[in-house]
């Protein structure tokens, strides 16, 4: 059965980036992939980024996975091990949140290999997705705030694994009640009708994009 992993990088757990990522999960059970959800902002979690202890590049050693001891170990397991695997975070500051970057740097270093930068090591060729969340209105504005500097440089090292994409969720709705915060430049009215009218198009897309990575790692 095709395995498929859904890593949330948001702090919330119903929030857009949730959803969507609950949304793909939806597709991907819908053609039969066995898949599971993790928060990374879970309390249960005590975890760091690369701990650079070289473990991963010791001669004889174990390639491809990080062996450093803590929460995050048994997930990054997970990860080299699944046949799909999506990301999703919110921008926080055109960075993606530092809880998704610790655990990108704790998977994509083990795969690099020191003996031949050309050929990682894979333990396991998988199709990934990164879902992006954002204020930004839309993908001109993103690329006007050089978010693609970071956001997608971040979501492409996915590709070490096999194929990759981005997935952008734009002008997403932020709070429950506009009118306690100061957000003078996000109009309230504004939100509302986007969370209404594009958010709903926007999980559908991701639907259709869990489905789309299981039917095509089945090729892989």
């Amino acid at each position: 059965m095709t395995k498929a992993l859904f890593i949330n990088g948001s702090p919330r757990k119903n929030g857009n980036t949730a959803l969507l990522l609950k949304r793909a999960m939806d597709g991907a059970i819908e053609i039969g992939a066995e898949a599971e959800l993790v928060n990374l902002y879970d309390r249960c979690f005590n975890y760091k980024g690369c701990m650079s202890c070289f473990a991963c590049k010791v001669k004889g050693g174990r390639k491809g996975v990080c062996s450093f001891k803590d929460d995050l170990q048994p997930i990054l397991e997970k990860a080299v091990n699944a046949d799909v695997l999506v990301c999703g975070t919110p921008v926080y500051c055109g960075y993606p949140s530092a809880n998704l970057r610790a655990f990108m740097e704790r998977l994509i270093f083990p795969a690099v290999n020191y003996s031949d930068f050309m050929h990682p090591v894979v333990n396991k060729p998988k199709y990934s997705a990164t879902i992006i969340t954002m204020n930004c209105p839309d993908e001109e504005e993103y690329h006007r705030n050089s978010y693609d500097v970071l956001m997608d440089v971040n979501g492409r090292s996915l590709g070490m694994f096999g194929p990759t994409e981005l997935f952008y969720s734009f002008d997403t709705y932020q709070f429950n009640d506009y009118s306690r915060y100061d957000a003078d430049q996000l109009p309230a009215e504004h939100k509302k009708l986007m969370r209404e009218t594009q958010f709903p198009k926007d999980l559908e897309r991701a639907y259709e994009l869990g489905k789309q990575l299981v039917e095509k790692s089945r090729d892989l």
